[in-house]
């Protein structure tokens, strides 16, 4: 999907989330298994990701350099990928003794899901969300009827945060740049609502919410909420589709020393979250981005700018 970004009055760019040379979300660990392999697209380029005998994961282009065969039909054997026409055999880094390599993409695995970069070579870091104290769970991806840059807008959009998700801000927020690839907001809020997520948020929290939100590359966004007694995090993974843009979650708790007390943790940082984003899908759905009206508030304004820099892959990385 393609996006016009105006990032300046004489500035029109347009940016599709499928290029952006940035780390996306494939889906969750446990999805992939050792010995399996999976087809893959950001929507302008297709992978196939494969778990070695071993444990790790690799990612490849999609199509053998040799003749063309896509490669999701291949075997894996111990830690390599073997095509499925003439049987050559790619490792994790795309190499085929005395063949032509194939192109090899990052992968790690992190918060419960795996993550590939869209680009033979790293640009930035995968994002440091949380503490090393939490536990994460993955949620199935939910489909927002709009293109990708209303959602990402709509999670900085600190008017929209008092509209519908009934919260005030207690205290002016502070927008942030450390690096071209990050872009985060911190603001303390209170629960002006009366609903029973609403409720449990404002008796966890003492009514004082801390909330850093980050916009990391243009493909992931992570919220990490300070509630005093308790800490709790997301982030959330954009994927272009036919209908829109396609949202996978993981969420996390902090771990606790009592059984069964994890899964209740996670499980009351799940609801809180879905509930409290839930109320957005019925306001982006058909959703038509206007620009003009965005670039009027001071951290909007600041997100189109941001999402205008990011970099693409080259023209000559696709397909």
């Amino acid at each position: 999907m393609l996006v016009k970004i105006a990032a300046h009055e004489d500035q029109v760019r347009f940016s599709e989330l499928g290029r952006l040379r940035a780390w996306h979300v494939v889906g969750p660990s446990r999805a992939l298994r050792p010995g399996q392999v999976l087809h893959w697209s950001t929507g302008a380029r297709e992978l196939v990701l494969f778990r070695g005998r071993s444990g790790g994961v690799h990612a490849l282009a999609a199509h053998c350099p040799h003749m063309g065969a896509h490669l999701g039909g291949g075997t894996v054997v111990g830690d390599s990928l073997q095509c499925p026409l003439h049987h050559w055999r790619f490792d994790g880094r795309g190499a085929c003794p005395g063949k032509t390599a194939q192109r090899a993409f990052p992968v790690v695995e992190r918060y419960g899901a795996i993550l590939v970069f869209n680009g033979p070579v790293v640009l930035f870091p995968p994002p440091e969300v949380g503490t090393g104290d939490m536990r994460w769970g993955t949620s199935a991806p939910f489909t927002v009827q709009c293109d990708w840059l209303p959602v990402v807008a709509n999670a900085f959009d600190l008017e929209h945060l008092r509209t519908v998700h009934h919260r005030e801000l207690r205290d002016a927020p502070v927008v942030e740049r450390p690096d071209p690839f990050t872009l985060r907001v911190r603001y303390t809020s209170r629960v002006t609502g009366r609903g029973l997520s609403d409720r449990v948020m404002k008796s966890l929290s003492g009514n004082h919410i801390g909330v850093t939100l980050t916009l990391h590359g243009g493909t992931l966004l992570s919220v990490e909420s300070d509630l005093g007694r308790t800490r709790s995090a997301l982030l959330a993974g954009l994927h272009p589709t036919r209908d829109g843009v396609s949202v996978r979650l993981a969420y996390a708790a902090r771990r606790s020393r009592l059984p069964g007390v994890d899964w209740l943790a996670l499980q009351v940082s799940r609801w809180l979250f879905t509930s409290f984003l839930r109320r957005d899908l019925s306001v982006l759905d058909g959703m038509r981005f206007n620009m003009a009206g965005a670039a009027e508030d001071p951290v909007l304004r600041q997100v189109l700018d941001f999402t205008a820099s990011l970099p693409e892959a080259p023209e000559d990385e696709r397909g």
